[in-house]
C-alpha cells in the first residue's frame, strides 16, 4: 500500500495547497493500474489509517478532494527512517524512484548511504548496493551497445581469449592455448572443468553455437565480429577449430570482445535468466532491481564480494546517495579521478534532407559550440576539450563566433526549426538549453527533444532528429572500439554519416586492420581529420570523472568503459 500512497503524494505534491488537493479519480486509476471502484476503496483504506480525508466529488464529472494529515516531507522522512530501522532496502528504493524534492533526500542522505552502500548481510555475505537512474536496456550480447550494459555482460560471461591493455596482447582465457599456421585456420584448446551458471560443463559445441548465433541473428548489431568466420569444427569437447574466409589480423581481438561471450548450446538465450560462465550470475532482475551473485564454481578467481544489488531510483537520489558519493558528507572518504575513455559530441544527421547537409551550416554549428564558454556558464566539472576520439590526440579548437552569421547566410538558413535531441538526464538538459540559447543569439531556432536509451535502440529518432547530443566510450581495447564505432550499425556513426564518408572510412579501416599499432594510430588520425574537415560531428570534450567512495571499500580500480571493476572490490570485516 505504501507504494500507491507515495505515488499519489508525489503526483499531487506540486498542486497541494495547505495539505489539500483536488483531482479526478481517473488520475489515480492510471497511476495505480486499477479500476475507479478500486481507487475509491483504496482511498477509504488510507482514510481509515488516518493518512488523509477523502471527499468525493458531488455529482458526475465533479472533482474529488483529498486532505492529507501530515506534510509530504514529514511522511517521506518518517518512512525512510522506518525503512532504515527495519533494513527495508526495496521499500526505500521504491520511494527514491519518485520525483520527490532533492533537498529532502539530502536531509537523510548519510543515513541512506549507510543503509545502502555496503553491508554485511545474512550468513556473513558481503553485499554492495548501487543506484542506477534509468532503465537497464538489453543485456543480449548481440544487441548491447550502451557502455554500462556492455560492462555488466563482462561479469556474466567469458570469452575464448582476453585482451591485455597493459601489454596490448591477447591472452588465453576459456581457451588455455591457441595457434594458427596460416592466419586463416585457428585451433583453440579449451580448459576443462568450466561450468555455466546452470552447472552444465562448457564444451566446444557451446563455442560453435555462440558463433552461429552471432553470424545468423537478424537482430545482431555485432555480426561484423563473425563475418570472416567461414566454419567452426568441434573435433572433441575440448578442441575447436575456426576457418576464416580470409586472414584477419584482428580476429583474436574480435573474439575477445565481450559481445562474443560464450553461451550454452542447450539453453535458449533469455535476458531474465542470463546463463554464462562469468564470475557473477544473474540472481534477480526486475524493472527496478537487479542482483548479481558471485558464482562459486567460477573457473578463475572468485569475486570477493558475494552480491551486487542495483536499485533503480530517481536521478536526484542516484546523484546524492550512490556509493560513489558525489557530495561526500565528511572528509573520511576516498577519491579517484579518471579521464573518461571517450568523448562527448554533437552528431549531425546527414541522412535527412535538411539545412544540416549544407557544409556552411555545420561550420556555423562548430563555431557556436564554444565548449570553454559553455563550461564557464554552466559551471561544469573539469574536462579536456576534444578534437579526437581520445584525449591524447585532442587539441583545443579555434572558435570564431563572428563568422556564424555569414555562414548561416551561405547555408540559406532562414530560421526554420532544427530538431535537437539530447539524453533524458539533468546535465544533458542543461547543455541542450545552453546551446538553444546560444543559437537564439544568431537567429537559429533549435527545438529540443529529450530521449532515453530505449528510444536510441528503437531508432525512431533517425527520422526526426537533425542533431543529437551523444557520447562514445571506449572499451579496454581502444583500436577494437574504434572499429566498433563505425562497424556497429546501432551507433550513430553508421546511422547518420553520409554513405560517401562511410565508404571512404571503410576502405581506411580495411588498411587499418593490416597495420601495426603505430600505423593504426596514423589511420585513426586521418579518419578523425576527415570528420573534422566535414563537421560530420562536432567534438565537445573528454569528461574527467571524480568518484568518491567510502574508505572501507578496498581495491577500487577502473575497468572497461570507465566503470568500476566490481570483481576486485572487497570490504574488510
Amino acid at each position: 500500500m505504501n507504494d500507491r500512497y507515495f505515488t499519489m503524494r508525489a503526483h499531487f505534491f506540486e498542486r497541494e495547497e495547505n495539505g489539500e488537493c483536488t483531482f479526478k479519480l481517473k488520475e489515480l486509476e492510471e497511476r495505480w493500474f486499477c479500476s475507479v471502484k478500486n481507487v475509491k476503496r483504496i482511498l477509504k483504506q488510507f482514510e481509515e489509517l488516518g493518512r488523509l480525508t477523502y471527499i468525493p466529488g458531488a455529482g458526475r464529472g465533479n472533482l474529488s478532494r483529498v486532505r492529507f494529515t501530515n506534510t509530504f516531507q514529514k511522511e517521506v522522512e518518517e518512512f525512510m527512517k522506518e525503512c532504515m530501522d527495519h533494513d527495508q532496502l526495496d521499500q526505500a528504493a521504491q520511494l527514491l524512484r519518485l520525483p520527490i524534492p532533492k533537498s529532502w533526500i539530502a536531509n537523510v542522505s548519510s543515513e541512506i548511504r549507510e543503509m545502502f552502500g555496503y553491508q554485511t548481510g545474512a550468513e556473513s555475505k558481503d553485499i554492495l548496493h548501487a543506484f542506477i537512474s534509468r532503465d537497464i536496456t538489453t543485456l543480449d550480447p548481440l544487441k548491447v551497445s550502451i557502455s554500462f550494459e556492455s560492462h555488466l555482460i563482462e561479469y556474466l560471461g567469458d570469452t575464448l581469449v582476453k585482451y591485455d591493455p597493459v601489454n596490448d596482447q591477447i591472452l588465453p582465457h576459456i581457451a588455455h592455448h591457441f595457434s594458427t599456421e596460416d592466419g586463416k585456420k585457428w585451433t583453440f584448446h579449451l580448459r576443462k572443468g568450466i561450468y555455466f551458471h546452470h552447472h552444465e560443463q562448457l564444451t566446444s559445441k557451446d563455442i560453435a553455437y555462440t558463433v552461429e548465433r552471432m553470424k545468423n541473428s537478424a537482430e545482431s548489431s555485432h555480426q561484423w565480429l563473425a563475418e570472416d568466420i567461414q566454419s567452426v569444427e568441434c573435433p572433441s569437447p575440448s578442441k575447436v577449430i575456426f576457418s576464416l574466409k580470409k586472414e584477419n589480423p584482428f580476429f583474436l581481438r574480435y573474439i575477445a570482445s565481450p559481445n562474443f561471450c560464450i553461451l550454452p548450446a542447450n539453453q535458449p538465450f533469455d535476458e531474465s535468466e542470463w546463463i554464462g560462465t562469468g564470475p557473477f550470475l544473474l540472481k534477480e532482475r526486475s524493472d527496478n532491481k537487479m542482483v548479481f551473485e558471485a558464482f562459486d564454481r567460477y573457473f578463475l578467481e572468485r569475486p570477493l564480494l558475494d552480491e551486487l544489488h542495483f536499485y533503480k531510483v530517481s536521478q536526484d537520489a542516484a546523484h546524492i546517495v550512490d556509493f560513489t558519493l558525489q557530495h561526500p558528507p565528511t572528509q573520511e572518504v576516498m577519491s579517484k579521478h579518471e579521464i573518461e575513455t571517450g568523448f562527448r559530441f554533437l552528431m549531425c544527421n546527414l541522412r535527412r534532407k535538411t539545412v544540416i547537409r549544407h557544409p556552411s551550416m555545420r561550420k556555423a554549428l562548430y563555431h557556436l559550440m564554444d565548449i570553454k564558454q559553455m563550461a564557464m556558464d554552466l559551471k561544469l566539472e573539469p574536462f579536456i576539450e576534444a578534437s579526437s576520439f581520445v584525449n591524447s590526440r585532442s587539441t583545443p579548437q579555434v572558435k570564431d563566433p563572428q563568422t556564424i552569421q555569414s555562414l548561416l547566410k551561405e547555408a540559406g538558413y532562414c530560421g526554420e526549426p532544427i530538431t535537437l535531441y539530447h539524453m533524458y538526464y539533468q546535465k544533458a538538459f542543461g547543455v541542450a538549453d545552453w546551446f538553444k540559447r546560444k543559437g537564439e543569439e544568431y537567429g537559429i531556432n533549435f527545438e529540443l527533444y529529450p530521449f532515453t536509451f530505449n528510444d536510441f535502440y528503437l531508432r525512431e529518432i533517425d527520422e526526426k532528429a537533425d542533431l543529437i547530443f551523444m557520447g562514445e566510450v571506449s572499451s579496454l581495447d581502444p583500436h577494437l572500439s574504434f572499429l566498433a564505432a563505425f562497424y556497429n550499425d546501432t551507433l550513430l556513426f553508421r546511422r547518420m554519416f553520409p554513405s560517401s564518408s562511410l565508404k571512404w572510412i571503410d576502405r581506411k579501416l580495411e588498411i587499418f586492420k593490416q597495420k601495426e599499432a603505430d600505423q593504426r594510430e596514423e589511420i585513426m588520425m586521418e579518419i578523425e581529420e576527415h570528420i573534422r574537415e566535414n563537421n560530420l560531428l562536432i567534438f565537445q570534450h573528454h569528461p574527467i570523472k571524480t568518484r568518491t567512495f567510502h574508505p572501507m571499500i578496498k581495491d577500487v580500480t577502473f575497468h572497461s568503459f570507465g566503470h568500476f571493476d566490481f570483481s576486485k572490490l572487497w570490504i574488510p570485516r
